[in-house]
């Protein structure tokens, strides 16, 4: 299922991630509206996971402090 998701719908995650006052569990929806898909939360929070161990983001805190 990750391999299908694309990568503007990738950046549209990071971007909702990014925003403050949205919580992890509103990005499934907003991104099942946007692009008519079916992710899940668990989905959502694989990538993200996968994304956070490829570029190792502990200095930066922008990804861990939404777990």
């Amino acid at each position: 299922m990750i391999n299908s998701i694309s990568e503007e719908m990738k950046e549209e995650i990071f971007r909702l991630i990014l925003i403050p006052g949205i919580e992890v569990e509103d990005i499934p929806i907003q991104i099942n509206q946007k692009f008519n898909s079916d992710l899940d939360h668990e989905t959502i929070m694989k990538i993200l996971s996968d994304e956070y161990m490829k570029y190792n983001l502990d200095f930066g805190r922008r990804l861990c402090c939404r777990f």
